[in-house]
């Protein structure tokens, strides 16, 4: 039953995110858009977990992990914006984790069904998750050096310096 309610509430989710892509200030390039990877992803691997016969995959999770793949592609057409600089703190790790639980549940695909595509797929999405890993790691760190050197900042999305007046004295 918990599996169903959280199905319901993820696909409004996904209307609604997608339905507001267009309008001015909306989550078009938002690394948290990528989180809209990680509950169908862990939908597969519970899915996998629950299936008593671990010579095949599930239907259901084949599809959930097809619209995983779907979204992956529709993500990365819309654009990473890794290159920007960060609104706050951490916000470019969105993109490891839901990369990460697409992998574990390519990887217990390829695992269960054991075909030369599989694997390649799951070897494929592991680079591609390793890579997302070193990226981020990357531009944190050099967003870091760029604070300390005094030519960068962490915001925090609910501090304005504006209402709060807080500027730097010279």
């Amino acid at each position: 039953m918990c599996f169903g309610a959280g199905f319901v509430l993820y696909i409004g989710i996904v209307i609604f995110i997608f339905g507001n892509l267009h309008e001015p200030g909306g989550m078009r390039e938002s690394p948290a858009m990528f989180l809209l990877i990680g509950p169908p992803s862990a939908g597969v691997v519970s899915l996998d977990l629950m299936n008593d016969s671990a010579s095949d995959f599930s239907q259901l999770g084949e599809m959930l992990l097809g619209w995983v793949f779907l979204l992956l592609f529709l993500l990365f057409r819309l654009g990473p914006t890794l290159w920007r600089t960060p609104l706050v703190f951490g916000e470019y790790w969105a993109y490891v984790f839901p990369l990460a639980a697409a992998t574990t549940a390519t990887v217990r695909y390829a695992t269960a069904l054991n075909t030369t595509s599989t694997e390649m797929l799951a070897v494929i999405m592991i680079v591609v998750a390793v890579i997302s890993l070193l990226l981020v790691l990357g531009r944190m760190t050099f967003h870091m050096y760029q604070c300390l050197k005094g030519q960068g900042q962490w915001r925090d999305s609910l501090f304005h310096v504006e209402k709060y007046n807080t500027s730097q004295a010279s």
